[in-house]
């Protein structure tokens, strides 16, 4: 194991002298990066939470976020007004380009949920040094346990010295972006993993109209810049038919992700995706704008392609007392699609 002996990318926090942790050198003198899989327990610990609730129900609290699998430490400030969230906030210490931060959201009822992303090391098994760092993405919540105190300042929530520890779960999202993302931009291409398509005709009842349900599910990768989303669409009616084209509209433009409440950025840190399904001639239609980085520029691309699936599909029984009356399930399908620049 790899021991830190230097701090190096010292952020001083402009609230207050405290010096915070962005990057670190082990013993060799190279840049430590934690270990893509880790063992044992990962947390967030929230310390010196602090809150001022003004008269007028506005609230202004901060704390500090340490993160013991990464190193990651930083004052985090926010607000919010009577009972709604404060929505998503960048805690203080971050590195957009280097894929290095954390962002928090704080609801009325004191839950607080983290989003943190750091790079990490895929280790001695992997042999291509250009994917040697990864990015890391860690998300846990928890409710803060909280009382009223009256100051001269007005109400706030907590006192100085609060902590919380919250489990943090981590996955990898991507590799970092390709160092020759630009040239590869110029021959783009995607591939299209895991395609699923199917539908689901459900009884309807005195109380409950019966619906058609189309589910579309895969994962889209951009080789250019190494960067993997997931694409869905779902759409419900009161077609009967399982198989009927109209049941994707044709014209409609899905985004990927379908919806960013639940997922572990905010939107402008994805590709700006979206696709289109023809059902009637199985094609798909995809668009993305990305960005490269390299030598302090960025670079936008526009890409769009068109592609027909090999789609197998068939009818699935079902049982007389299932709710769902009728189905069509589709093989996944995995293929490679050239995209075209658009300028």
């Amino acid at each position: 194991m790899k021991q830190v002996v230097g701090l190096v990318a010292l952020l001083v926090s402009k609230y207050g002298a405290s010096a915070f942790v962005i990057a670190r050198q082990d013993d060799t003198g190279k840049d430590y990066h934690a270990p893509c899989t880790q063992e044992g327990y990962k947390q967030f610990l929230i310390r010196d939470w602090h809150g001022i609730t003004y008269s007028n129900t506005t609230e202004i609290f901060s704390f500090e976020l340490h993160a013991n699998f990464s190193g990651y430490v930083s004052p985090c400030h926010g607000e919010r007004s009577g009972d709604t969230s404060s929505g998503w906030i960048a805690c203080d210490v971050r590195d957009e380009s280097a894929g290095v931060g954390a962002y928090f959201d704080f609801s009325s009822n004191d839950y607080v949920t983290i989003n943190h992303t750091y790079v990490c090391d895929r280790g001695e098994e992997e042999t291509d040094p250009n994917n040697q760092l990864a990015i890391v993405i860690a998300t846990g919540d928890g409710r803060l346990s909280i009382g009223l105190v009256d100051t001269p300042e007005g109400h706030y929530t907590g006192t100085e010295g609060d902590n919380m520890t919250i489990a943090a779960y981590t996955e990898v999202a991507h590799r970092l972006p390709n160092p020759d993302c630009s040239a590869a931009s110029q021959q783009a291409e995607w591939e299209v993993r895991d395609f699923h398509f199917s539908t689901r005709v459900s009884v309807g009842s005195p109380w409950v109209i019966g619906a058609t349900v189309a589910n579309i599910n895969y994962d889209l990768y951009n080789k250019a810049n190494d960067y993997l989303i997931n694409c869905q669409a779902v759409n419900s009616s009161t077609l009967a038919v399982p198989d009927d084209p109209q049941l994707i509209n044709t014209e409609t433009q899905w985004p990927c992700p379908i919806n960013y409440r639940d997922d572990l950025f905010p939107p402008e840190a994805y590709p700006a995706t979206d696709f289109k399904f023809d059902r009637s001639q199985n094609e798909l239609t995809i668009e993305q704008r990305w960005e490269c980085s390299e030598d302090g520029h960025e670079t936008t691309f526009s890409a769009v392609a068109t592609t027909v699936l090999p789609l197998k599909c068939e009818y699935i029984p079902f049982s007389d007392d299932s709710p769902v009356i009728m189905a069509v399930e589709c093989d996944l399908v995995t293929t490679s699609v050239k995209a075209e620049l658009m300028l």
